[in-house]
């Protein structure tokens, strides 16, 4: 395979648990290479074909591939395609361009890696020095390290500057309390859609939208609840995944709670609300949970079968 006309240097690849982990590399890579992050690529992935995009830059458009490996890797809807791609370049190129970073212990390598392949043990490394070997595989494969002058940095923590004082000013006013607003519309909106489109190509899976009595929606199959709630506050959002259960009471199976924010590109969305970190908007959001949902709905469905 050639080394030029990449479209990105690095694509990493991650299962939701390690999100975190990911935006870490990904923002110590950033500034120096170009990376392909799901969330970061929110944007563009907004009304493509994500199945075809995934394909695409994990098999010709990424220089250097990074997975953060666990024994259920590949087992994701998303994670699944990555691992395709990755396994039919591997087989046609071979696999010095991608790199592993195994998060288990002990480490289970998968059956169809050579045994030679490069491992960054995070242990050992740090995450700091893990990023600055992917920088050096990059450079292997051809790709340019852009190197941040003084100046950069100078221009880059003005900027940091200037957007907390803008976010902070729209957030702690009407403004904000008004885009919150819209925004968790947006975000039961996109749910809702979603789950339409799911209904008319899985009508099997009986998926049922109810209002709930928290200004949000509730998603019900096979005793399983997916609820959106934001209470009387446009600021907060709250995803619970629940085994319902009218006897024992409703056991969560995951969940998390979200805060209104605005990114540096202007973009509505959410963030942790503890962290105020992790922005995602609405669309992202709603993918992901329902993925999740949609996970835990199918092993369900394989025990009534």
């Amino acid at each position: 395979m050639s080394t030029e006309n990449f479209e990105f240097d690095v694509a990493i690849s991650f299962l939701q648990q390690d999100e975190n982990l990911a935006f870490q590399l990904n923002n110590l890579l950033k500034e120096s290479v170009k990376t392909f992050l799901y969330s970061e690529q929110q944007k563009k992935l907004a009304g493509r074909d994500g199945e075809e995009l995934f394909n695409r830059v994990f098999f010709k458009e990424s220089r250097i591939v990074v997975v953060l490996y666990r024994d259920t890797w590949g087992n994701s809807p998303w994670t699944k395609i990555e691992e395709t791609a990755i396994r039919n370049r591997g087989f046609e190129f071979g696999y010095d361009f991608v790199t592993f970073i195994p998060l288990d212990k002990p480490v289970n390598p998968p059956k169809w890696l050579p045994k030679n392949r490069l491992w960054i043990g995070l242990e050992r490394w740090g995450i700091e020095s893990a990023a600055s070997v992917i920088e050096s595989r990059i450079q292997e494969f051809g790709g340019n390290i852009t190197i941040e002058t003084l100046a950069d940095k100078v221009k880059k923590s003005e900027d940091k500057i200037l957007f907390a004082q803008q976010r902070e000013r729209i957030l702690t006013g009407q403004e904000g309390f008004d885009f919150a607003r819209l925004e968790s519309e947006n975000l039961i909106s996109e749910f809702k859609n979603q789950i339409t489109e799911i209904n008319q190509k899985l009508p099997d899976w009986n998926l049922r939208q109810d209002i709930n009595n928290n200004n949000g929606i509730d998603i019900v199959s096979y005793g399983l609840l997916l609820s959106i709630q934001h209470y009387h506050n446009p600021d907060y959002i709250f995803i619970n995944i629940f085994q319902r259960n009218d006897f024992e009471g409703n056991k969560s199976l995951g969940s998390t709670r979200l805060k209104f924010d605005i990114s540096k590109l202007n973009e509505k969305g959410w963030s942790d609300k503890e962290s105020g970190k992790n922005f995602k908007t609405s669309a992202v959001i709603a993918e992901i949970w329902l993925n999740n949902f949609f996970e835990i709905i199918s092993k369900e469905r394989l025990k009534r079968n």
